[in-house]
């Protein structure tokens, strides 16, 4: 245990360093220090509480090989969809153990009822609120969208570090060739190095496959349609799906079913965290009701290609003689970088949740637009010189109130210039 403190100690002047570098990054960062950081504190609680995730205790010593897929397999499944899989994976082993009836100490901590019933009822009212999405009215919607967004962040930071230190001392122990012959208890965590290594390629793993299955969150937040929504909660829970049967049937099986999955994830993480934070401020925009100041720099989101900045690019736009300056940091912490968006008939067109600043002469899309700006789309418009226009869908919730006032002889509402 000598060579775990020491370890810690590290982390903790490591933390220290990377306090500063935190504040300017993206609350994606943020996790992936504070999983690893939860790991670290707790080698532990990997060395003695059962695995999460195997069926019934073998007769013989399972391979190494099969310990170290199932652990790839079942970190990729728990990056996937977290909360379902703590809920799932914490029922499975409250039952195995013997449920009320186990015995003092016996239960694994994820599958304790004080944290597991909590976590089931917030479950339930996530499944709830999807099926109850398609009759819930738009504004509504989004609030409870919003609001699940920010609850997956949390359930995925919770889910980590309950479930990934269990599956780092297996693999860990199944490294150094000394797996115990119940494999079902992770007792001996064989060499300090061979388990950090394990923790970083686990951490990897799990924080880029989460930030791709996460995007799927942040498109639902950004969806106006609720059939997108069920699509897209759809395709997560057959992926899910098809690498947990794969896992019951072999271990390997799991493990070529997953390492696509983490080879895609990897590719599309930046484009991911991007999309993440365009979706995270949208949320907090809808949660709290922000109103932003017009006349001051805007925090607004490159929203096409051929600037000189990644699409979803977070920054600051100012009107300029050209017509836009956005100034952003890459990666939230290089040096600041300013480029031009060029526009000469500026139209600001609003959406049902952001909207967008155009170029008519050009036809191309400038920035986007947090929904803070709704509240002051006018003045924010007259700001940059631009004009206002509908989009689609409220273009299309006008002329059905104009139809329905028309019916019952009611003014409709001018038309937004």
């Amino acid at each position: 245990m000598t060579h775990f403190r020491n370890i810690q100690s590290v982390v903790a002047s490591i933390a220290g360093a990377a306090r500063a570098i935190v504040r300017r990054s993206p609350p994606l960062l943020a996790l992936a220090l504070l999983v690893g950081a939860a790991i670290f504190l707790a080698p532990e609680a990997a060395a003695q509480t059962p695995s999460a995730a195997v069926a019934a205790a073998p007769a013989g010593r399972e391979s190494d090989a099969a310990v170290i897929s199932a652990g790839v397999a079942k970190t990729t499944g728990l990056a996937i969809s977290p909360l379902l899989v703590l809920v799932a994976l914490g029922w499975y082993d409250f039952l195995r153990v013997g449920g009320f009836d186990a015995a003092p100490g016996a239960l694994p901590i994820h599958a304790n009822p004080w944290i597991l019933i909590p976590f089931t009822v917030i479950l339930g009212c996530v499944i709830a609120k999807k099926f109850a999405s398609p009759a819930v009215p738009l504004p509504i919607r989004k609030m409870l969208d919003a609001a699940e967004y920010v609850e997956a962040k949390f359930s995925a930071l919770i889910a980590a570090g309950l479930l990934l230190p269990t599956i780092v001392g297996a693999m860990a122990a199944a490294a150094g060739g000394d797996a115990p012959a119940n494999t079902q208890v992770a007792s001996l965590v064989p060499d300090p190095v061979i388990y950090a290594l394990i923790l970083v390629a686990v951490v990897g793993i799990f924080v880029s496959v989460w930030i791709t299955f996460h995007v799927i969150d942040a498109l639902i937040v950004l969806s106006p349609f609720a059939i997108v929504d069920a699509a897209l909660v759809a395709l997560r829970g057959s992926v899910l799906a098809i690498l947990g049967l794969g896992l019951l049937i072999s271990p390997f099986l799991g493990l070529a079913l997953a390492v696509p999955l983490i080879v895609a994830s990897v590719f599309f993480a930046g484009w991911c965290i991007r999309l993440d934070l365009f979706a995270l401020v949208t949320a907090g925009d809808i949660l709290f009701r922000r109103a932003a100041d017009p006349y001051r720099p805007a925090r607004v989101f490159v929203a096409a290609r051929g600037y000189g900045a990644p699409i979803r690019t977070m920054g600051h736009a100012v009107p300029s003689a050209r017509g836009a300056r956005f100034s952003y940091r890459p990666m939230f912490v290089f040096p600041r970088r300013t480029i031009d968006l060029p526009y000469s008939r500026p139209v600001l067109v609003r959406g049902a949740i952001w909207s967008t600043m155009r170029d008519d002469a050009s036809g191309r899309a400038l920035f986007a637009c947090p929904p803070r700006f709704n509240r002051v789309a006018a003045s924010f418009a007259a700001h940059f010189g631009a004009v206002e226009r509908d989009g689609f869908l409220r273009r299309g919730w006008r002329e059905l109130r104009t139809f329905f006032s028309a019916i019952f002889g009611r003014p409709a509402e001018p038309a937004t210039s």
